[in-house]
């Protein structure tokens, strides 16, 4: 009987902590205009906080080093937001010779397929290529984009915000919250929080810098081969170089193809795309592993997994979000004792 009773009981704390998890999850998509700007102001926070002190400890006022550091993102966002729009009209006024090329290509190579199922090639044959590739629509679609690129420029004021008050706080919520527990717990919690805004701000640092500079070699690569878009393909890789693998990938099959599209099969396509691969495999496998060395130690099978979910929840800001959030969460996982299995399970080790 007391057997039973243990097994009934596990089976309510599984119950239990399933529908937990799913009302967490649900909450997270549905109130995602709100944690979105948040944990982008908690990762601003974990990169500039450390820079924050150090200034104060130099005997500045925190309202000035606060302005300051406003004003300095500030003025990089709007640099930023700058780039974007002047690549993405630059995308749109020459985009369609590219539709049409693509249009043809496209219908060539699904003549030379010759599909032997009838049904796939009536399906094939029923298809407008003209109007799937149709530059208006691809257009919008890229001033669409920006339009909500805009809208999340917006949103930014309310990261601005949060940014604020985290900085400013005269006592941190960490230490506030450490005060109520016992010492042991504290210090726990306290260690917790350092490993957590260790971690993630070496990672954030570490991958923008990296990403700077993948960029800006892409640029150069572009700029030799006389590729089109050389500034919207460079914020392109230096943004996509945030989500691993999938961004790397896209991010050097788009230059590629309007290479191709341009000037056809030739040699300058193969020396870019040689360049833009061997570029990106050096710094993804020889370069970022040394200099990131074990910070967030993440299984590639996890890191996949998050960027499935975190992409699903919160779109692409998920995906770019996903590998620092799932680390924090590994960091959570080995401070609780019963969950430390989870957390090894998480580990590249």
């Amino acid at each position: 009987m007391a057997e039973d009773g243990d097994r009934g009981l596990l089976f309510l704390k599984a119950f239990f902590a399933f529908l937990a998890a799913f009302i967490f999850v649900y909450v997270l998509r549905e109130l995602r205009s709100i944690f979105i700007p948040f944990f982008i102001a908690l990762f601003l926070y974990f990169l500039l906080d450390g820079a924050v002190r150090r200034l104060l400890r130099w005997k500045i006022p925190k309202a000035i080093v606060l302005i300051g550091v406003l004003v300095a993102i500030f003025v990089c966002l709007y640099l930023f937001g700058l780039l974007v729009f002047t690549g993405a009209s630059s995308f749109i006024t020459k985009f369609p010779a590219y539709s049409e090329k693509m249009t043809t290509l496209l219908k060539g190579v699904l003549a030379g397929l010759k599909l032997p199922i009838i049904d796939v090639q009536r399906y094939i044959s029923g298809i407008d290529w003209d109007q799937i590739l149709n530059p208006a629509q691809i257009t919008s679609l890229v001033s669409g984009t920006l339009g909500n690129f805009t809208n999340f420029i917006g949103n930014l004021l309310l990261v601005l915000l949060l940014l604020m008050f985290m900085l400013g706080e005269r006592v941190p919520m960490a230490v506030r919250v450490s005060q109520v527990l016992s010492v042991e717990r504290a210090n726990e919690f306290t260690g917790m929080v350092a490993a957590i805004n260790s971690r993630v701000r070496h990672y954030l640092l570490i991958k923008t810098l990296i990403s700077l500079a993948t960029a800006g070699l892409a640029a150069l690569i572009l700029l030799v081969g006389r590729v089109d878009f050389v500034i919207f393909t460079a914020l392109l890789v230096f943004l996509l170089n945030f989500i691993p693998t999938f961004g790397s990938l896209v991010s050097t099959a788009f230059p590629i193809l309007l290479t191709f599209l341009k000037f056809g099969f030739c040699l300058r396509l193969l020396l870019v795309g040689a360049g833009l691969m061997v570029m990106q495999f050096v710094i993804g496998n020889v370069v970022e592993p040394q200099v990131m060395g074990r910070s967030l130690n993440l299984s590639p099978i996890v890191v996949l997994l998050s960027l499935i979910f975190w992409g699903w929840l919160w779109g692409v800001i998920g995906m770019f979000l996903a590998v620092p959030v799932t680390s924090a969460v590994k960091i959570v996982l080995e401070s609780v004792p019963a969950l430390r299995p989870l957390a090894a399970a998480m580990s590249g080790e």
